[in-house]
């Protein structure tokens, strides 16, 4: 049986959920918009996957300041990674007051992004991609300007940067 006079409703609007659910602010911004470099895109996009896959990686993102430069040189392209404490700017070329700057070659790039992370979150060079990476590392073939001085700096840009 259904009663016509249902009473006292209270007053609240009702919303859409969309309008209900806290906002999401993006967790990479490309400071150059649509003009954002192809390696810019997919550097920042490989952060923000494994930053939202991963509460380990998340953690690290979310205590991260630090501004760090990737120059590639037989691309010929260099973006400025900019953390800021669970945000990250992405800007194209190398931007002043860097912590870090990486110099290398595109392959190593990818060599990086596939660096395992071992116990205590250090990563692991026993392996044959951390064997590369030394290698190119004692060879110049991979220079990190400012690693002595920022070694958890380091560390922590590693966790965030590799998929494994």
């Amino acid at each position: 049986m259904h009663d016509a006079d249902p009473g006292r409703v209270s007053r609240r609007s009702l919303r859409n959920r969309a309008e209900l659910a806290p906002r999401k602010e993006p967790l990479v911004e490309y400071t150059d918009g649509d003009d954002a470099s192809a390696f810019a895109m997919m550097l920042g996009g490989l952060i923000e996957a494994n930053v939202e896959g991963r509460p380990e990686k998340r953690e690290d993102f979310d205590t991260l300041k630090a501004r760090v430069g990737i120059d590639v040189k037989d691309i010929d392209e260099s973006v400025t990674l900019d953390f800021r404490g669970g945000r990250l700017r992405v800007s194209n070329g190398l931007k002043r007051d860097r912590k870090i700057t990486i110099r290398t070659d595109a392959d190593t790039v990818m060599m990086l992004s596939n660096l395992a992370i071992g116990p205590f979150g250090l990563p692991i060079y026993h392996d044959s991609v951390g064997r590369g990476i030394v290698s190119k590392l004692l060879t110049g073939g991979l220079k990190i300007d400012g690693m002595l001085a920022n070694i958890p700096t380091l560390n922590q840009v590693t966790r965030v940067f590799s998929v494994r």
